[in-house]
C-alpha cells in the first residue's frame, strides 16, 4: 500500500508570504480581492478614485495649527 502525503497549498505559500514587505503583503491582497470579484461577477470600476490621506498634507497641517492659536488666543482673552 503507498502512502501519499496531501500537501496544503497554503501551508506551502505562508512562509514566502509571511516574509513579503509590508508593500507586497498589500499588493497581494489586492489582486486576491479583484481576482475574486472576478469570479464572483463583481464588476470592477474603470476609474480609480484618489483616497485622500493626511500624510503630506501640509496646508491642512498649518490651517489646524493656525486654528489652535487663534482658539488658545481668545481664551487668554475671555480669562
Amino acid at each position: 500500500m503507498e502512502t501519499t502525503i496531501s500537501v496544503n497549498p497554503v501551508n506551502q505559500l505562508l512562509p514566502t508570504l509571511q516574509a513579503l514587505q509590508r508593500a507586497d503583503k498589500w499588493r497581494i491582497v489586492q489582486i486576491l480581492i479583484l481576482q475574486l470579484a472576478q469570479e464572483e461577477g463583481i464588476e470592477q470600476p474603470q476609474n480609480k478614485s484618489p483616497v485622500w490621506t493626511p500624510y503630506n498634507a501640509f496646508n491642512a497641517a498649518d490651517t489646524l495649527l493656525n486654528m489652535l492659536a487663534e482658539d488658545k488666543q481668545q481664551e487668554t482673552q475671555h480669562v
